[in-house]
C-alpha cells in the first residue's frame, strides 16, 4: 500500500500563497486606490489595515506551529518506506526512514497543542538494540490516510510478532 499527501501538500502551498497575495492587493487598494478612504463599521482605514495583517500573521503562525509535511508512505514489498519533508517556509531538508518490515519495533502517535498536531515516533530493532527515529508530522493526513497508516503498521508489528 503506498500513501501520499502531494495533493494536501500543493493546496496548502497555493492557500499560502493565496493569503500573501490577497495581503498585498488588499492593503495596497486600501492605501494607493482610496478604498474605505473613510473607514468602515467605526474603524479607520489603519485599523482595517492592523487588524487585517493580523489576521494573515496568526494564520501563517498557525500552519508554522502545526508543521505541515509532504508524507510518501509505502509498505509495498519487504520494505518499509515513508519520506517527508516538511512545508514550512525555507525548509530544503528531505527525509527518509527506510528498513526491512522484520525491523520494525514499534510505533506510536503522539499529539500536542490541544490535539492539532499529529506525529508519529518509529522504533526500529538494531544489532545494538531498539533505535528511536525523530517524529514525523502528519498532521497533513487527511484522517482516512492517518487510519490506514496506523493499520498497516499494526498488522507489520502483528506479523513480527507472530513470525517470532
Amino acid at each position: 500500500m503506498t500513501i501520499t499527501n502531494q495533493k494536501q501538500a500543493v493546496n496548502l502551498r497555493i492557500i499560502k500563497s493565496l493569503a500573501l497575495l490577497f495581503l498585498i492587493i488588499f492593503i495596497g487598494l486600501l492605501y494607493f486606490a482610496n478604498v474605505l478612504r473613510d473607514g468602515a463599521f467605526g474603524f479607520t482605514r489603519d485599523h482595517i489595515a492592523v487588524f487585517t495583517i493580523i489576521l494573515v500573521v496568526l494564520f501563517f503562525l498557525l500552519n508554522y506551529v502545526r508543521d505541515h509535511q509532504y508524507i510518501y508512505y509505502s509498505d509495498t514489498g519487504d520494505k518499509f518506506i515513508l519520506r517527508y519533508f516538511s512545508l514550512r517556509p525555507m525548509a530544503e531538508r528531505k527525509n527518509a526512514i527506510e528498513f526491512n518490515k522484520g525491523e520494525l519495533y514499534n510505533y506510536e502517535i503522539t499529539r500536542s497543542l490541544h490535539r492539532l498536531n499529529k506525529k508519529l515516533v518509529i522504533y526500529r530493532k538494531t544489532a545494538r538494540g531498539v533505535a528511536k527515529y525523530p517524529p514525523v508530522s502528519l498532521t497533513a493526513l487527511s484522517k482516512s490516510d492517518l487510519e490506514k497508516i496506523m493499520a498497516s503498521m499494526h498488522r507489520i508489528l502483528i506479523a513480527n510478532r507472530s513470525a517470532k
